[in-house]
């Protein structure tokens, strides 16, 4: 009940401002060449957070190329931001974050259906480890289980269309480690997936990613790690200019249909305030509050 509360705000939120902006006219799509889109599970579990209902995943899918925007794969997102070649107008980046079983079971057929192509970023140490992730760990008490998947499983993904890449080892904010410890994350991760994948791994999503979890010293070691993009939990769109290392996206929820047009063409982007370190800390004392606060 209280994640439905939550939800209901968000949307009531999104929803007021969205139109607002909109109806001031204050949306401007100039230099806006790339949205990414960012999901966790997908799964009809009662009670179940983060979660992204398969009907409502679908709809989203559809609504997407109703509404005229191009899916690229990561492929077109590195040619762009590396090789400066243009994207589709309008392009749509794809992105699942925390390496969710789900995601092979329910969003890769409907990603099938539509011929879309995504991204998932895993955390290392959680492939084929059938304990919760740190931020499960009470749903698991509950017995909520949200499994990850193993080896076997990213190839299939990779087989569906679905690029495995790095989302580190242990499934902890950069801004939380020591120096040394951030740098193992970052190269460790790369380094075993290209192992295992047989391919170069070019892309990193930094753990939680607001602005208040991680630093500058992470571009850095990401950098010289040798990715060449990196993906924060920044709300916004990107432009060419955007420093790669530091893509922005939506964290895309089960939004009203009007809400998430709302959300792609920008008129929500005044949200991208509660990813500031100050709004992150907000954040936190408003989950509190209603009960709704996770590692």
């Amino acid at each position: 009940m209280r994640e439905q509360v939550k939800q209901a705000l968000k949307n009531g939120l999104y929803r007021t401002i969205g139109e607002t902006t909109k109806g001031l006219g204050a949306v401007n799509g100039d230099g806006r060449t790339l949205r990414v889109l960012m999901y966790h599970k997908v799964n009809d579990l009662a009670g179940n957070r983060m979660s992204m209902p398969i009907s409502k995943f679908d709809e989203q899918m559809a609504h997407l190329g109703e509404l005229g925007y191009t899916v690229v794969g990561l492929d077109d997102v590195l040619d762009h931001y590396v090789g400066g070649k243009p994207l589709a107008a309008g392009a749509v980046l794809i992105t699942f974050d925390d390496g969710y079983r789900d995601n092979l079971q329910n969003a890769a057929p409907i990603l099938h259906k539509y011929g879309y192509p995504a991204v998932q970023f895993v955390p290392l140490g959680y492939v084929g480890d059938p304990l919760p992730l740190p931020h499960e760990e009470r749903l698991a008490a509950r017995g909520l289980f949200n499994r990850t998947v193993d080896w076997g499983e990213l190839a299939e993904l990779e087989s569906a269309g679905i690029r495995i890449e790095s989302h580190g080892i242990s499934h902890r904010p950069l801004a939380d480690l020591e120096i040394d410890e951030a740098a193992r994350e970052i190269v460790i991760s790369k380094l075993r997936l290209e192992e295992r994948l047989g391919r170069p791994v070019r892309a990193f999503s930094y753990v939680k990613g607001s602005e208040a979890h991680y630093k500058p010293v992470h571009l850095s070691l990401v950098r010289q790690a040798g990715y060449d993009v990196a993906f924060t939990s920044v709300s916004g769109a990107n432009s060419p200019s955007s420093d790669p290392l530091e893509l922005h996206r939506y964290n895309v929820e089960p939004y009203p249909s009007r809400t998430f047009e709302l959300v792609l063409a920008g008129a929500c982007d005044l949200i991208g305030l509660k990813d500031t370190v100050t709004g992150t800390h907000a954040r936190r004392l408003f989950n509190a509050a209603l009960g709704t606060s996770s590692k």
